[in-house]
């Protein structure tokens, strides 16, 4: 995935790849999340999801949640999808983007 992101080569947009996400909540409590991928200028993440998410679906749509209360849109796709679909993976990051 960070091939195709990297340099600009999406969109001309600029991903920072492991970027670190820090939420403060109301309560004070503070989350701290390291986004797979992250467009700053777009305020998307990219999420590649192996085997393990299969078994952490509760945690991760919390964490979606959360980002998605900062403004941030958050892409989900799965490590299949990815090595076997880039071309429509690459698609949907475009659309998102646009």
């Amino acid at each position: 995935m960070w091939k195709n992101l990297r340099n600009r080569r999406i969109s001309g947009k600029k991903f920072s790849r492991q970027f670190p996400i820090v939420y403060s909540s109301i309560n004070g409590l503070h989350y701290f999340f390291v986004a797979d991928f992250y467009c700053h200028e777009k305020k998307l993440v990219i999420e590649v999801d192996g085997i393990v998410h299969d078994f952490q679906e509760d945690y991760d749509r919390g964490r979606t949640y959360i980002i998605n209360e900062m403004g941030i849109r958050v892409l989900r796709f799965s490590n299949q999808e990815v090595s076997e679909n880039m071309s429509s993976v690459l698609k949907e990051i475009r659309n998102a983007l646009e």
